[in-house]
């Protein structure tokens, strides 16, 4: 927890928003979520987190703590909240999961990569949502992640 309120600091410090993952799911320092942009849990840590099973109730419960929230909901997709904002949820695609291992990692890391390129959060949500059901189709982890023109071409389709 020290290593991750260290990056958090530095991050928020340079202006660099701060994605956070919260695995495994305990309990967040104030300290933390301070720093925190996008709070990124899966609906079970959300769950576990909150003491709400819900994901809308989970979802409203982390916004009063953080700015956004982007709770992934596995086959079910994925919900976007942000302060002030009706949530947005974008469902995930219909694909046959050879492997899940990295689908949270990669619906994060595709999500930030997209809205740092200026895109809202409902296409970040439909880039990451392409790129998640890539990479359940493959074994493994950071090698079911797929390239950047592997989710453009899927996007297109």
């Amino acid at each position: 927890m020290e290593a991750v309120l260290a990056a958090a600091r530095t991050g928020s410090a340079l202006g660099v928003p701060v994605y956070l993952t919260p695995a495994p799911a305990r309990a967040l320092p104030d300290e933390l979520l301070e720093c925190v942009d996008v709070l990124v849990p899966n609906q079970h840590e959300a769950a576990a987190i909150t003491g709400r099973v819900e994901p809308r109730e989970a979802l409203d419960v982390l916004l009063e703590r953080v700015p956004q929230v982007l709770l992934t909901l596995g086959e079910d997709g994925c919900l976007f909240g942000r302060r002030g904002a009706e949530p947005v949820h974008v469902p995930a695609r219909e694909v046959t999961a050879v492997d899940t291992t990295a689908a949270g990692d990669t619906y994060c890391g595709s999500f930030a990569v997209a809205r740092a390129q200026g895109r809202s959060p409902e296409e970040a949500m439909r880039f990451a949502a392409a790129a998640a059901a890539l990479s359940v189709q493959r074994p493994g982890a950071s090698s079911s992640m797929p390239t950047r023109d592997e989710v453009e071409a899927l996007l297109a389709e």
